[in-house]
């Protein structure tokens, strides 16, 4: 994590010192204004000799040649190199520039174009204005940046930093642009409803909950704007839609966030058939718009948006998949029975049939939905704002399009009968008073509208982050917003508690983990290192008062691919598609798993991520400052030691230094997570051979 620290404290305080220097040399340090003539990238295309130019930019390199200094300025164009001659400039300004001006300076140059031996275009700089003092460095550009949790803390440092996360931000921009263009050319209009409501509606999501001062009031922050947006129908707006803010206060994954945006529309006369339609060509224009291709590449996969997209029944898809009969567990305590009676194994089982229903879809069959698709045959118990299919109303008339396991949009004919979703809203309401807190409320004002008459309605949804992590290649929604929440540096409890870290209830009994790794690990190597790094797991879990056997299964089986897989940019992938294959659905699970391989490219982001990455590395070190002891012996084997070796580069030189220090991310001092590896690897010593 970058902080201000000493070195940083003392070069913070001399650039502060130079502040009154730079007064005094008349360079105001923080000017009121800079009239540029030109962005960076456009001046770069003016033809050589081209006069009068005053651009602006932030210093972020400087080359110094006697009486001639290189600098690189950057706007939000690009970057442009700058030459300032001794001779050409008034001596106070050479001298300002060399000894006052600072990487990271906003700084404005006035001169003119032209293009230096080796071809590249340059402003000879005849007059020089300062703009901006910055009075802590910028990060070194190949090792000030890599910290993932830096960049979303800091995103201002990981915008200057890298073009990839600004083309990235830069794509999202784009893509708000093309569907607002695309939904205003058929004739939609924008509008904004209220964020802070007296009911939350519109989804089956648990709610944020604040207070209204003025009003003495508690209210919920918004789920959804959609039964503000049919209420905005039933007054005349046929054709309506909202790129809103909404929050739910659920887990947090790589796919989920609590808060964030959402494109909803609604039309008036339309049913889903016409709004699927409708998706197939909004989504061809978007990709032809945005990405010119549609063929997107994801972590490997490619996804193919030519040709027609496929649709597929999710009853049909839970029978191939599980044995169960939708239409055979007509309740909830059938389908509970038939779940119990397959083995399979849920988060939670004390739902109503359609939450039950939505769980097993989840657990079994949406991850393996890659190719663009449009399910269908979706239960109606599932949806208590969508309309029931006439000729079989056990089905709404709805469906998700689905890419790369991911829900994309969902969208249906919407009940538009005030007295059926009264009916409806009653059955969520006692199944809120079961403790489903995800179950909808009896909104009133919501029916009092319907009851002034609504025409048929479609509606549409689509998460704004998720599209934009998949049309990107992210593997996290965070790496598409620009700001995520995180858990305040230092408060809180510290950085070792957000909620990655309450993984529990993990799929496979510890026999039943340990039957697969046995069938999938060979080598005695890393039957040691994975039996080692499930020690340490444990050892965290104890520590912080987590699941023990949870932590337990995820170190022994994080590498059970190793073996097989030789190419180091795909280990894991393996190994999560077999756990996928057994059950395992928790997503903060997975992704620790993969983003412990750094080749891979996952970024750790989260609390278990650190977790399993510095408690699989540690287990190297200790190993290794066990072989060099008289006896190899763990028994003989003291924190103090490991600590000491840690500090040899030379010592176990394959061990990565920097994976075992994110120990401080969840809340370990080094030593204190030495002592706790030993202690936890001297438990099995004789399983290791130590």
């Amino acid at each position: 994590m970058y902080t201000p620290g000493a070195v940083e404290d003392d070069l913070r305080e001399l650039r502060i010192g130079k502040l009154e220097r730079l007064r005094g040399r008349g360079f105001p340090p923080w000017p009121e204004r800079f009239e540029r003539t030109h962005a960076l990238a456009e001046a770069g295309a003016l033809p050589e000799g081209t006069k009068g130019l005053r651009l602006a930019g932030r210093l972020v390199a400087v080359r110094t040649f006697g009486k001639l200094t290189f600098a690189h300025l950057q706007d939000r164009s690009g970057r442009l190199q700058i030459a300032l001659r001794r001779q050409d400039l008034p001596p106070e300004a050479w001298e300002a520039f060399h000894e006052l001006f600072d990487r990271g300076d906003l700084v404005g140059a006035e001169g003119s174009i032209f293009k230096t031996q080796t071809g590249e275009v340059t402003l000879a700089v005849e007059r020089l204005r300062f703009l901006g003092k910055a009075l802590l460095p910028l990060p070194e550009k190949w090792h000030g940046l890599k910290d993932p949790e830096l960049k979303q803390r800091r995103r201002y440092l990981d915008l200057l930093m890298s073009e990839e996360t600004r083309d990235r931000f830069r794509l999202r921009t784009r893509v708000l642009r093309a569907l607002r263009g695309f939904l205003d050319a058929q004739g939609f209009e924008e509008v904004e409803t209220p964020v802070l409501q007296t009911v939350p509606s519109g989804a089956s999501a648990r709610p944020f909950v604040t207070h209204h001062n003025a009003l003495d009031l508690d209210v919920y922050l918004s789920i959804s704007p959609e039964t503000w947006l049919k209420r905005l129908v039933v007054g005349g707006y046929e054709k309506v839609y909202e790129i809103a803010r909404c929050f739910r206060n659920e887990g947090m994954d790589p796919s989920h966030l609590q808060d964030f945006t959402m494109l909803e529309f609604y039309v008036a006369y339309w049913s889903y058939e016409d709004n699927l339609r409708f998706t197939e060509r909004l989504f061809r224009h978007l990709l032809d718009e945005v990405c010119g291709t549609r063929t997107l590449h994801w972590r490997g996969r490619v996804l193919d948006f030519s040709g027609e997209w496929p649709r597929v029944d999710m009853g049909g898809l839970i029978r191939e998949k599980t044995g169960i009969d939708l239409a055979k567990c007509p309740t909830a305590d059938e389908l509970r029975g038939a779940i119990a009676g397959k083995g399979i194994k849920l988060e939670r089982l004390d739902l109503g049939r359609g939450a039950l229903i939505d769980s097993l879809y989840k657990a079994t069959v949406r991850d393996g939905l890659i190719q663009p698709c449009f399910l269908t045959g979706i239960p109606s118990d599932i949806l208590p704002l969508a309309r029931r299919n006439d000729a079989n109303p056990a089905l709404a008339d709805c469906f998700q399009f689905l890419v790369n396991g991911w829900e994309i949009v969902k969208s249906y004919s919407e009940l538009v009968d005030p007295l059926a979703q009264r009916q409806r809203f009653e059955e969520q309401e006692k199944e809120r008073a079961k403790g489903d807190d995800e179950a909808m409320f009896v909104d009133e004002e919501y029916l009092l509208a319907m009851e002034h008459g609504m025409p048929p309605i479609s509606g549409w949804g689509m998460g704004i982050d998720r599209l934009c992590a998949l049309l990107s290649g992210s593997d996290s929604l965070r790496d598409v917003v620009f700001f995520p929440l995180l858990r305040p540096k230092g408060g809180g409890g510290g950085e070792g508690n957000d909620d990655t870290a309450d993984v529990k209830d993990f799929p496979l009994s510890r026999a039943e983990a340990k039957a697969l790794f046995d069938a999938n690990v060979k080598s005695d190597f890393l039957r040691k290192h994975c039996l080692a790094s499930a020690a340490v797991l444990e050892g965290i879990a104890e520590r912080f008062g987590k699941d023990r056997d949870a932590f337990w299964c995820m170190g022994l089986l994080h590498d059970l691919d190793f073996d097989r897989v030789k190419e180091p940019a795909k280990h894991t992938r393996e190994t999560v598609e077999i756990l996928r294959s057994k059950g395992v659905r928790d997503e903060r699970i997975l992704k620790a798993i993969l983003s412990h391989n750094e080749a891979l490219g996952v970024e750790r982001t989260t609390w278990l991520d650190y977790a399993l990455s510095c408690g699989e590395t540690i287990t190297g070190l200790v190993m290794a400052s066990a072989m060099v002891l008289p006896d190899k012996k763990m028994a003989s084997l003291e924190g103090a030691s490991v600590v000491k070796r840690m500090k040899k580069k030379d010592f176990a030189k394959q061990v990565s230094r920097e994976a075992i220090l994110q120990c401080e991310k969840i809340g370990l001092k080094l030593e204190e997570f030495c002592d706790l590896a030993v202690v936890a690897m001297r438990k099995i010593a004789p399983e290791l051979g130590l």
